[in-house]
């Protein structure tokens, strides 16, 4: 959505407050640069709208310092990605939209629609838990920063479900739709090559060897 110079959007706020929100479950403070690179955006665009949200009290900011969210940031990234998350099941379940078009679709709308819009899609949608891509629809900020194990850091003989994947990248969840991965899905690892070597798993039922990065997009709790 284009704004006139030196404004800036809800959406803009709350995609902010929702990456700062999953940055700080890795590291609290955040970084500036840590949030420039999470947001694939220019430092100096961070630096600008971090002085804004700043401002309106939503975040705790001091330059080289680093930024934590006030209580009220909090409770609006916690909606927002609440929102985010109902809106990709709505693209999914009742548009039809594969899940690794569902993330960015969802981005285009979701700042737009009223808070009752929202209420009445979760109804709708007979008030799913997750995302399509496995993650909670959250009520709290607890419901958002889960322990998250990697499918990597899994070694031989090891099994799992996977419980949720990175949304992100579309070519990613293509990929992974291909080869059977998806929230749900049983795992077992066969073998693991050394120095970030290939995993050799089952997934379901079919062999597949798994990449590094690819393997590390994916989260899973053990089942034996």
């Amino acid at each position: 959505m284009k704004t006139s110079k030196g404004t800036a959007t809800k959406d803009q706020f709350g995609e902010y407050l929702k990456h700062i929100l999953r940055l700080e479950h890795v590291t609290s403070p955040v970084s500036t640069s840590a949030l420039s690179e999470s947001m694939k955006v220019a430092p100096s665009t961070v630096t600008d709208m971090l002085k804004r949200l700043a401002n309106k009290g939503l975040i705790n900011y001091v330059p080289y310092h680093g930024i934590t969210l006030t209580p009220e940031g909090e409770k609006l990234a916690v909606k927002a990605i609440r929102r985010h998350r109902i809106v990709e099941r709505f693209l999914t379940d009742m548009l039809g939209f594969e899940w690794h078009e569902a993330h960015e679709e969802a981005l285009l709308f979701e700042s737009d629609i009223s808070d009752e819009v929202e209420q009445r899609l979760y109804s709708a949608l007979n008030r799913p838990k997750v995302c399509p891509h496995g993650y909670p629809i959250p009520t709290k900020v607890e419901d958002v920063l889960v322990e998250e194990v990697t499918l990597y850091s899994l070694e031989a003989g090891e099994q799992a479900e996977v419980v949720s994947v990175k949304d992100d990248d579309p070519e990613m969840l293509r990929f992974m739709a291909s080869l059977g991965i998806k929230p749900g899905v049983k795992v077992k690892i066969e073998a693991k090559d050394p120095f970030k070597g290939p995993l050799q798993t089952i997934v379901g039922k079919q062999k597949r060897t798994i990449g590094w990065h690819l393997a590390n997009a994916v989260y899973v709790k053990k089942t034996r």
